[in-house]
């Protein structure tokens, strides 16, 4: 795909104000070039993010509880990197999400953080730095993460990211917001967008496994989720596809255990 011309000086003043309002701009921009004629998705708006800024990709989640439900992303190397925080529990989106606020985090500080994500990153993708940076609906607190990741070790060379919290993540939160509404707007699970059925499909099967392995143990207290993630590692697999198996009966839940 060629990218969008972004002419310097469109609907935009000369300096420092007009340079960030250029940010929204271009922003807004890229959206409609990725868009086109097509519906508004979370993958639209990261693909645009990725057209603005220096980083080579972007993800959009949203928390669901102990879990993380991905939504979008740029590429799939990028579906990869945003696995892996879901398949270990830990990663600067989670940080993001629960401590509600900016993780700009590069590969000296990610190994210092989470040496078992930085070791998996770096094994399965060519991304070494990683940003989360909040989204926050109006009155509503944060309700998603924008993570970016560069190829670079230094991510904060590359971004102002005071300028990409204000001037990026506040339209981004607002289409994905849209977005949202548009998903509880239609009648019954089945007329839902096929990019939502999808990630919540996958969601659901965690829970059903949860469910099925605490059924097979009787008595067992220790967290199940935990166990399903500790097996998924141990397999060298994501925990999305770990319990797709034991939902569809391919691995039987009792073969998960301490």
């Amino acid at each position: 795909m060629t990218n969008p011309p972004f002419p310097e000086d469109a609907h935009t003043s000369k300096g420092p104000a007009g340079r960030r309002g250029r940010l929204t701009a271009r922003f807004l921009q890229a959206v409609g070039y990725e868009v086109g004629a097509d519906v508004l998705t979370p993958a639209a708006l990261t693909r645009a993010v990725v057209q603005v800024l220096p980083v080579d990709g972007a993800g959009i989640s949203i928390p669901t509880g102990a879990l993380r439900m991905p939504l979008g992303s740029s590429s799939r190397t990028v579906a990869i990197a945003e696995e892996l925080q879901t398949t270990l529990g830990e990663g600067p989106c989670l940080t993001a999400a629960q401590e509600q606020t900016t993780a700009v985090l590069d590969a000296t500080e990610i190994a210092s953080h989470w040496p078992l994500y930085t070791e998996e990153l770096t094994a399965k993708t060519p991304f070494r730095a990683v940003a989360a940076i909040p989204l926050r609906a109006p009155g509503h607190g944060v309700f998603a993460a924008l993570d970016l990741y560069t190829q670079s070790p230094r991510l904060h060379d590359q971004l102002d990211l005071a300028d990409v919290e204000t001037h990026l993540a506040a339209p981004a939160a607002a289409l994905l917001t849209t977005c949202i509404e548009e998903i509880d707007a239609v009648e019954g699970p089945e007329s839902r967008p096929e990019w939502y059925q999808t990630a919540a499909g996958r969601r659901h099967d965690v829970w059903v496994a949860i469910g099925m392995i605490m059924a097979s143990r009787p008595g067992r207290t220790r967290d199940t989720l935990s166990l399903m993630r500790a097996h998924a590692y141990t397999e060298d697999r994501s925990l999305d596809d770990l319990a797709a198996d034991i939902v569809e009966r391919r691995l039987p839940p009792s073969n998960i255990t301490d």
